[in-house]
């Protein structure tokens, strides 16, 4: 992998606050040499021994008070100077001739006036979207698909405006990076060239999540699942799932992880359905808390209606234990039906039911189907090959544009 120069990446769209995934896959690139800047407004931490190579780039958010952004743009123009690339910002403010659009376009992209850089990347399509102008730049932009932007918002009543950008962005990017089979067949009927597509599974680190080497046996069957409490994770069919066993006489207790807009609507459909004592809402909890959850529980479950490829079911897996799951996105590239769990269809509580019924009655099961799952992820969804995959394609990148340019200048 050795190069003449190391890879200059720089990462927009960070977010608000720090991704897991996204914090694991620059600790790996930069683990292998890539100089990292990220561009956020808040800096990000890493308390990792590649740090060195992990720069930030201060890019303020637009929703602070008029007066702020003001200062805000006077200390971006004081220390973008002298700018390096007046010519592209110029172009910009020509685009949009009203006094607030040219503000906002200053705001969004004077950090960016300076630095340099041989990759753009962006992990999500709604910054990329955002940050349109970026792909003017001549530097190579690669974009992440990766789930509800790609499979879901293009769907969403009132989204053509969406629509054609996200597709200027397809036409735009040098690569574009999807995280499974189905989230690529999904984007090539939205515009995206088959030709420029690397499908790079998520991944997780199996020394982070990992079995317990005592289980405890002695206490009812723990039911686990972890995500935000938003729609689409379809929590009202995991519910129903969870009555329907205990009409069987089966008791389970349903652990959930996460916080969101749902969880009032959850609380309540527990205890119109008489289960309310069966669900334990824990809240948002530390990667440390929630490994812990995991090696506690029996049984993973996935009751969303979309998905790119859940990293929480991954991690699941990586802990040891079976997972049963929707038919959504890519979980089929993940999950082998009977082997390392069970795919059901969607909105059918009944069948997640049914072989939930089959996993908490059967402990030889549960524990073969577990230490499936575990050995699916050391497989084929390590952190190490992701890494390495993602370099790959940065490094490719990085070359193409090179022979462009030296073609150019025959």
């Amino acid at each position: 992998m050795a190069e003449d120069k190391p890879i200059r990446l720089l990462i927009v769209g960070f977010g608000k606050s720090e991704v897991t995934f996204i914090n694991r896959l620059i600790t790996g690139l930069a683990a292998q040499g890539v100089y990292i800047t990220i561009a956020s407004a808040q800096r990000p931490m890493f308390q990792t021994t590649q740090s060195e190579n992990i720069d930030w780039l201060w890019a303020p958010a637009w929703q602070d008070a008029p007066l702020l952004r003001v200062f805000r743009v006077l200390w971006l123009f004081f220390k973008g100077y002298p700018f390096k690339r007046l010519p592209w910002l110029r172009g910009l403010l020509r685009v949009d001739k009203t006094p607030l659009g040219r503000f906002l376009t200053l705001y969004r992209y004077l950090p960016f006036i300076r630095g340099q850089w041989d990759v753009f990347y962006f992990p999500w399509n709604s910054t990329a979207v955002d940050y349109l102008g970026l792909f003017d730049l001549g530097i190579p932009v690669v974009l992440s698909c990766r789930g509800s932007q790609v499979n879901i918002n293009p769907f969403l009543s009132g989204q053509q405006k969406y629509v054609e950008l996200l597709r200027t962005t397809f036409e735009k990017a040098a690569a574009v990076h999807c995280v499974s089979q189905d989230i690529l067949s999904t984007a090539v009927t939205l515009g995206l060239d088959p030709k420029k597509v690397v499908v790079i599974h998520p991944a997780v680190d199996p020394s982070i999540f990992f079995p317990d080497s005592v289980p405890d046996e002695d206490h009812p069957v723990r039911l686990i699942t972890t995500g935000t409490l938003i729609w689409r994770k379809g929590y009202e069919y995991l519910l129903l799932a969870l009555r329907k066993l205990k009409d069987r006489g089966i008791t389970a207790v349903l652990h959930i992880i996460g916080d969101g807009p749902e969880r009032n609507r959850i609380l309540f459909t527990a205890q119109d359905l008489d289960i309310s004592s069966q669900v334990v809402l824990h809240g948002k909890l530390s990667t440390t808390d929630v490994v812990g959850q995991l090696q506690q529980a029996d049984i993973f479950v996935l009751s969303s209606l979309s998905e790119g490829i859940s990293n929480a079911v991954l991690e699941a897996m990586s802990c040891g234990l079976p997972v049963v799951a929707t038919d959504c996105g890519g979980m089929r590239e993940a999950i082998q039906d009977g082997v390392e769990g069970y795919v059901v269809p969607l909105r059918e509580p009944g069948d997640m039911a049914e072989k939930l019924e089959l996993l908490t009655t059967r402990r030889e099961l549960r524990d073969q189907l577990g230490a499936n799952a575990r050995k699916r992820v050391l497989a084929d969804f390590s952190l190490d090959h992701q890494a390495q995959e993602f370099y790959r394609l940065f490094s490719e990148t990085k070359k193409n544009q090179q022979i462009y340019t030296n073609k150019d200048q025959r």
